[in-house]
């Protein structure tokens, strides 16, 4: 089952084991409440800080455990995280099952409004609330789908897959994504996207392809909240 495609190189297993995952996972955990804490109080103190500047900070942050445990204690290297040469039929795969996440959101969607839910909250004012718009869409659409997959899908599918195999580290790991988004209407959503990112980076050897195709997710949806804000398209 490892040979998906006889075109794609399997990934090569890694050293570093569910144990060491389950300390970047406690890692992520502590930092995200850590992080959200300093808001809360920088907020109530009314201490100067940007959310766009934050975002970026705060992704970088993720990069630690990666780093400490991958490249210092097992003395590898960021090619042993997945960024690898890929070849472009990869994408090609990821644009495909792209679509189909697309038609399957459609669906969600529209199931949702029955209840007057929606799948993602409206992330317009968040540009309204920043000085710096760019930094927070260069945050949003190219730093965090690069430290996500190298954290998801480099680090933690990769550390559990040698001991769970592929399908039930895909399975954990995009479950862990969703969770990771702390939004209950778009956990669905995000979790196939997570199960797309790990079969990319399975068939493909390389986290490349899951990176463009998250960048490409994150980018269509915060040039929408972003023209909301400029009100040159209506919300809703």
């Amino acid at each position: 089952m490892n040979d998906l495609h006889p075109s794609f190189p399997t990934p090569p297993p890694v050293p570093w084991t569910p144990a060491d995952v389950f300390f970047g996972l406690v890692f992520f955990v502590l930092w995200m409440v850590g992080f959200a804490g300093l808001g809360a109080v920088a907020e109530r103190l009314s201490l100067p800080f940007d959310l766009g500047l934050l975002v970026v900070f705060g992704e970088l942050v993720l990069l630690v455990p990666v780093w400490y445990i991958g490249l210092v204690k097992y003395r590898r290297s960021w090619a042993d995280l997945g960024l690898r040469p890929f070849r472009w039929n990869a994408v090609a795969m990821g644009c495909g099952l792209m679509v189909l996440s697309a038609l399957f959101n459609m669906v969600y969607a529209a199931l949702l409004a029955l209840f007057d839910l929606q799948v993602q909250p409206d992330f317009s004012q968040l540009f309204t609330e920043t000085s710096y718009p760019l930094a927070l869409f260069f945050g949003g659409a190219v730093v965090a789908p690069v430290v996500e997959e190298i954290f998801f899908r480099g680090f933690v599918f990769a550390g559990l897959r040698t001991r769970w195999g592929w399908q039930n580290a895909a399975v954990v790991s995009a479950g862990l994504f969703a969770l990771a988004h702390f939004v209950p209407t778009s956990i669905l959503p995000i979790f196939l996207l997570g199960l797309i990112f790990a079969l990319l980076y399975q068939v493909s050897g390389s986290i490349w392809p899951a990176i463009l195709m998250h960048m490409l997710t994150n980018t269509l949806a915060l040039s929408a909240a972003y023209a909301i804000s400029q009100g040159w398209v209506p919300a809703g």
